[in-house]
């Protein structure tokens, strides 16, 4: 958490046997969020550029994919010269079985990325199998597709692989284990990139009973966390285990050895967020799970993470997702499949 990153240009590599959903999902919601941050610019103001994404194969050749789509590139792997993100798609299915034929594909993307060491790079699923070959992770936290995590675990030993984590971070390479946890990065992406309004406002588009935690999904290299404030990651755990009590912070400041008014600058520069912010982010994650996954009334939903007026509830919930709490539950509950 503790960044901003540029998002001005994206790249999502294209090559044959790729599986058409690990690109199409991110690219249409970072395309949903660059229509929503033009669309919201302030009268008068600069406008934003749009976001430039690319598509790109070995040498711009046309891809056609598994289900007979045929995708054409906009630009080359080799001729590209930078981008701010890099997104490899998986494989469709077995990516063992070809790997042999990108080999000279293989070290275009290693050039391309020691010629942008700042890039940031998300390999999906299977597509890590790129920068495993090209030597990129070795010494470096990384997650696939369960189904090949054994495989993929013998055949790179050199890899920390971290099989019971849905996304793993090593400095500016992110790797997830589907499409699903790659449409939660994509979120954080976004709210990096632009802003939090801007990625509720996409999470609320893009099927939210399937959003998870990002904290709870993620694999850190640097101390698995966010940030390197080691206090303010003890007083975060603190606020975790206490999401749903009234908080009084400045003890827990205290508790932590800072004083208050440290801690209050301290907790922002590490989360971009206030204690009390953070602490209600958990309370509405939490709220979402209970009206994904029970009949509670709002009321009820509201007083067990930790709210006395359900309608104060009611507007922090509609803040920080884009939706009333009965409009999330009717959305995710549509979406619920039940035996006649």
């Amino acid at each position: 958490m503790g960044i901003a990153i540029t998002m001005q240009s994206v790249t999502f590599l294209l090559y044959p046997h790729m599986l058409t959903s690990s690109l199409t999902l991110p690219l249409e919601m970072l395309n949903a969020a660059d229509n929503f941050a033009r669309a919201q610019s302030s009268p008068g103001a600069r406008k934003r550029s749009k976001l430039r994404i690319h598509l790109a194969s070995q040498q711009g050749q046309a891809i056609e994919t598994q289900v007979g789509l045929k995708l054409q590139p906009n630009q080359s792997i080799e001729t590209l010269t930078s981008t701010d993100l890099l997104i490899i798609p998986g494989f469709w299915r077995s990516p063992f079985k070809h790997i042999n034929e990108y080999q000279s594909l293989i070290t275009a993307i290693q050039q391309f990325i020691h010629s942008n060491p700042d890039m940031l790079i998300c390999a999906v699923g299977t597509g890590i199998l790129f920068l495993a070959e090209a030597g990129i992770l070795n010494g470096k936290a990384a997650t696939t597709h369960w189904f090949y995590s054994e495989q993929m675990k013998k055949r790179y030993p050199q890899i920390n692989w971290q099989k019971d984590h849905l996304i793993t971070q090593s400095n500016t390479i992110y790797c997830t284990s589907s499409v699903n946890s790659t449409a939660d990065l994509t979120i954080r992406f976004i709210e990096l990139g632009f802003t939090r309004t801007i990625a509720k406002q996409v999470e609320s588009q893009f099927s939210p009973e399937i959003r998870k935690n990002y904290d709870n999904q993620l694999f850190n290299d640097h101390l698995n966390q966010q940030h390197a404030d080691e206090l303010i990651a003890h007083a975060q755990a603190l606020i975790q285990q206490r999401y749903n009590e009234t908080i009084n912070f400045e003890a827990l400041a205290k508790s932590v050895n800072i004083n208050y008014r440290t801690f209050q600058r301290r907790f922002k520069r590490a989360c971009e967020m206030s204690p009390l912010q953070y602490q209600q982010v958990l309370r509405i994650d939490n709220a979402k799970n209970l009206l994904r996954e029970t009949n509670l009334t709002i009321q009820e939903v509201a007083g067990i993470v930790g709210f006395i007026d359900a309608s104060h509830f009611s507007a922090l919930f509609k803040r920080q997702t884009s939706q009333s709490p009965k409009d999330y539950r009717l959305a995710v509950k549509m979406k619920l499949f039940r035996p006649y």
